[in-house]
């Protein structure tokens, strides 16, 4: 029972912690002191229960960090949304890989103890009442004496809860009875529930207690068993078949490809741009690359191991690099007409992650001693924590303001960059020291008022891009 005391403590202290932290402030400066603070409370927790910290916990850890200290440097949205996630889906899976023994866990494995987690700290969102009541019966069965001051205390505590409703009541009579009174009681109102803040700030903080409690409660039981205990009972027939038919379509597109795109020098019919050709082809061939990935996993966790399908699945993998470099050359030429957007950008560091996923899952096809659930896990992240701190609205933004009115041999328009409207709308405050050099006031103008340059700043939402790009311009903010 010490040990629930323990973890109830911890776990209040931590809710209160998360709740002054992420309370309305997904973009500001407490966002890392969170991944930092989580960090310390998981480490409480699994030394609480007896468990070591792990030595390749260390790195999942250090790369949390890393999402976290990017979070305040930035302005940009899109890094401040997947900086939470990657950072929720880190910290919960180092919280189950403290508890769990799995190193031979499968791909699939790990995606489905993670989901079992989630819904494990569900079902013991309740377990902090039933430890409560199992703790007030034994102070009673060691000291019965002092039997009323539970009693007293759950006496106080529904005469408190009952009497709510009367007071309501009451107060409502009497202030239609009294002008002055009702308008002190509106005033008490307003000042406590216009934006309930202390209402929102505490129900947030009581269901992270209850979740969090709950949660390493349900991993101290360890429900997840060691090793890998799932069996491939799928005949590959059906694998070998369909992998077989797909990999002659996949075939005959892919010899397209190097004849058409690579050898012809990307020459193009008659009557079709390169902006055209480009959007026409890119999206579709990003999304049978994430096919494929999904199909190759599919055959070699589902089905036996079968040479002819190892063989039909390393095909399949041959075709998906070349669909990911047909992919970049269009997306090269789509970039050469209508420069670069974080979108474009963005694109480009998908298709190099899907080109070092596709080889550790290559490399799983023949092999088991690769965990691909880590490899892919970690690499990922490491891959997104340097777009975190890659500040690409800046070299975008930079990198085209010095193309407009240069005619480039690269780039096929020959008046240079001339879209103000991209500043404007899309650009956040990372580009504002190239933006805001620009002898343009409109868009310097709307560039600042889309990204409300003017939000006052205090230390729980400050942030590195805002502040710099607000003293560069000029604006007061209080």
């Amino acid at each position: 029972m010490g040990r629930r005391s323990r973890l109830g403590i911890y776990s209040g202290l931590y809710a209160i912690f998360y709740s002054f932290c992420l309370y309305k402030n997904l973009g500001g400066a407490t966002f890392p002191f969170f991944v930092i603070g989580t960090l310390c409370y998981i480490l409480l927790c699994t030394k609480e229960f007896g468990y070591t910290w792990k030595k390749d916990t260390a790195l999942l850890a250090v790369l949390t960090v890393l999402i976290g200290l990017s979070h305040p440097l930035t302005d940009k949205s899109f890094i401040h949304a997947f900086n939470i996630i990657f950072s929720f889906i880190l910290l919960f899976y180092i919280a189950m890989h403290q508890f769990s023994y799995d190193k031979d866990w499968s791909f699939s494995k790990t995606l489905y103890n993670l989901l079992c987690m989630g819904i494990g700290a569900f079902s013991k969102f309740f377990t902090p009442f039933t430890d409560l009541s199992e703790y007030l019966k034994s102070k009673k069965q060691a000291d019965p004496e002092k039997e009323s001051g539970p009693n007293r205390f759950l006496a106080v505590t529904l005469t408190v809860i009952i009497m709510i409703p009367v007071l309501i009541i009451v107060t409502a009579i009497l202030a239609s009875a009294d002008y002055v009174f009702a308008r002190m009681m509106g005033d008490i109102s307003n000042a406590l529930f216009k934006e309930a803040t202390w209402l929102k700030v505490s129900l947030l903080s009581i269901f992270v207690f209850f979740f969090v409690y709950g949660l390493f409660v349900f991993l101290s039981k360890l429900p997840f068993t060691p090793g890998n205990s799932e069996r491939k009972t799928f005949d590959p027939t059906v694998a070998v078949t369909a992998g077989a038919l797909l990999d002659i379509v996949y075939l005959v597109f892919s010899v397209i490809q190097i004849v058409y795109l690579f050898i012809g020098k990307m020459q193009l019919p008659l009557g079709m741009t390169y902006a055209k050709y480009a959007r026409e082809g890119f999206y579709q061939l990003l999304a049978i690359c994430f096919f494929n990935l999904i199909l190759v996993l599919i055959g070699k966790s589902l089905f036996s191991d079968n040479i002819i399908l190892k063989i039909i699945l390393t095909v399949m993998c041959a075709c998906t690099y070349i669909m990911t470099a047909s992919s970049v050359l269009r997306l090269i030429l789509y970039i050469r007409y209508y420069y670069f957007t974080f979108v474009r950008v963005l694109a480009l560091w998908a298709l190099f992650v899907i080109c070092v996923l596709l080889t550790g899952l290559l490399i799983h096809i023949w092999t088991d001693k690769i965990n691909l659930f880590k490899f892919s896990f970690v690499f990922v992240i490491a891959a997104y924590v340097v777009l975190a701190f890659s500040h690409t609205d800046y070299w975008i933004a930079r990198f085209n303001v010095s193309q407009m009115g240069v005619s480039s041999g690269f780039f096929l328009d020959s008046d240079g960059y001339d879209d103000m409207r991209y500043f404007q709308r899309h650009c956040c405050l990372d580009a504002a020291d190239v933006i805001l050099s620009l002898d343009d006031s409109e868009t310097t103008e709307k560039f600042l008022d889309n990204n409300k340059a003017d939000k006052p700043l205090n230390f729980r939402n400050f942030n590195v891009s805002r502040y710099l790009a607000v003293k560069k311009a000029g604006i007061k903010t209080h």
